[in-house]
C-alpha cells in the first residue's frame, strides 16, 4: 500500500502523529509520504503566504469553496486576495501529487487538506481511499462540508456530535490518537528519578507544554514549600546559553528546564504529575501512561474540547489559570487516592495502539 498523509502547518501533535502512522505501515511493508501543508506552496512560499496558510486560510476552510479543482479560477488567474491566491496554489500542487503519485490511502490530519481533497475529488478521478485522522479529542468544525470515505476520531463519544453535524455514522471509526513509540518510557519511576538524579522522596511535575511556561513554573514554586519539590518543564525559546527562560532559573534548585533533545519520556516517568497545556496527542500520551493530568488554560476551541472530555470523565483536572492549576497539581501530587483514580479512569477511555488500528483498518476494514 502506498500512503499519503497531509498534515496542517507547524504542529507538533500532528508531526508525532504521522511518525507513527508512518512507523505502523512500515511495519506492514508500506510506504508512506508524509507533506506538511506549506510544503504545498512550492519550495520557497513567501512569508504572506506562510502568515495565510497558518492563520487566515485555516480560519477559514470555506475559502476553499471557490475552487473547482484546477478549475477556472485557477486557469484565470483571478486571484483576488491573500487567501485565494494560496488556496489556488495549494490545490495545483495537491492536484499534481494525487495525479501522479499513485496513493492507495490519502490521510488528511487537519481539516484544510481534508476540505482540499474534497473539493478536488469533485473533477479530479483518482482511486485512493481519502480519510481525515482527529489528532485532538474534539468535534472538528468544517468536516461536514468535506466528502472522505472514512473519518477516523479519537473516542466514540464524538460519534453524536459528529452525526448531528451530518457526517453518515458508518464512516466514523474510532481508532484513538496514533501516539509515536519513542514516547513513551517503559523505566519505573524510581529508576528513572535514579537516572536523571531526581531525589526520590519528594513531588516532581512535568510541563511539558503551556501558553505561558513563565506563569505555570512560578505558580508551580510559589506553593512548593523550600525545597520540597521539582518542576521539570521544556524550554519555549531554545536551549543555553541564549535562552531567557533558562537564564531565569538557573539559580533555582527546584527547576530542571529540559531541551527537547532531553530524554523526555524518561522525565515523564520520573515525575507524578503533568501540567499541559490540553493538546491531543499529549493529553493521549498521559492518559495511555496512566498518569495523573491537570490541564492548562488554552484559548484554543479544540484544546478547549480536549480539556473538557479529560475533566468530565474524571481523566484530568482543570483550572481557570495557572495559580488554579498549580494548587490543582500540589493537592493531586499528595493525594495517592486522587492518582490511582484518574489513571483507572484514563486506562478505561485510552487506545494505546491507535495507529496499528487505523492501519488495520485501511488493511483489512476492521480496527
Amino acid at each position: 500500500m502506498r500512503v499519503l498523509i497531509l498534515t496542517g502547518p507547524d504542529n507538533e501533535g500532528q508531526r508525532a502523529v504521522s511518525r507513527a502512522l508512518k512507523f505502523a505501515f512500515a511495519s506492514r511493508g508500506d510506504s508512506c509520504l508524509v507533506i506538511d501543508a506549506l510544503a504545498l506552496l512550492g519550495q520557497h512560499p513567501t512569508l504572506s503566504q506562510a502568515y495565510t496558510m497558518q492563520q487566515e486560510a485555516l480560519d477559514t476552510p470555506r475559502g476553499f469553496a471557490f475552487l473547482s479543482a484546477n478549475g477556472s479560477f485557477i486557469r484565470d488567474g483571478k486571484r483576488r486576495s491573500a487567501v485565494y491566491e494560496v488556496n489556488a496554489r495549494y490545490a495545483e500542487h495537491l492536484c499534481i501529487l494525487l495525479r501522479e503519485g499513485e496513493f492507495d490511502a490519502v490521510l488528511c490530519l487537519h481539516r484544510y487538506p481534508a476540505e482540499a481533497v474534497s473539493y478536488i475529488r469533485n473533477t479530479l478521478a483518482f482511486s485512493a481511499r481519502c480519510c481525515f485522522l482527529s489528532c485532538d479529542f474534539a468535534c472538528m468544525p468544517f468536516l461536514e462540508e468535506t466528502r472522505l470515505d472514512h473519518y477516523f476520531i479519537a473516542h466514540e463519544g464524538f460519534i453524536k456530535p459528529y452525526t448531528t453535524r451530518g457526517i453518515a455514522e458508518k464512516k466514523l471509526i474510532s481508532a484513538g490518537i496514533p501516539l509515536p513509540a519513542d514516547w513513551f518510557c517503559t523505566e519505573e519511576r524510581a529508576d528513572a528519578r535514579a537516572l536523571l538524579n531526581l531525589p526520590q522522596n519528594m513531588p516532581c511535575y512535568f510541563v511539558p507544554y503551556a501558553v505561558d511556561p513563565t506563569a505555570t513554573v512560578d505558580a508551580l514554586l510559589m506553593r512548593i514549600r523550600g525545597e520540597d519539590g521539582r518542576v521539570c518543564v521544556i524550554s519555549p525559546d531554545g536551549a543555553p546559553p541564549r535562552s531567557p527562560f533558562v537564564a531565569r532559573y538557573a539559580g533555582d534548585i527546584r527547576v530542571t528546564v529540559l531541551a527537547p533533545e532531553d530524554p523526555l519520556p524518561l522525565y515523564c516517568a520520573a515525575c507524578d504529575v503533568m501540567l499541559t497545556a490540553p493538546a491531543g496527542a499529549l493529553s493521549a500520551t498521559a492518559a495511555v501512561c496512566g498518569m495523573p493530568l491537570v490541564h492548562l488554560p488554552s484559548a484554543d476551541p479544540f484544546e478547549a474540547q480536549t480539556a473538557f472530555f479529560f475533566s468530565s470523565r474524571g481523566m484530568s483536572l482543570a483550572g481557570r489559570d495557572a495559580d488554579a492549576c498549580a494548587d490543582l497539581a500540589i493537592t493531586l501530587a499528595k493525594d495517592g487516592t486522587a492518582r490511582a483514580a484518574m489513571s483507572a479512569a484514563q486506562k478505561q477511555a485510552c487506545i494505546p495502539d491507535a495507529a496499528q488500528r487505523v492501519v488495520r483498518f485501511l488493511h483489512e476494514g476492521r480496527l
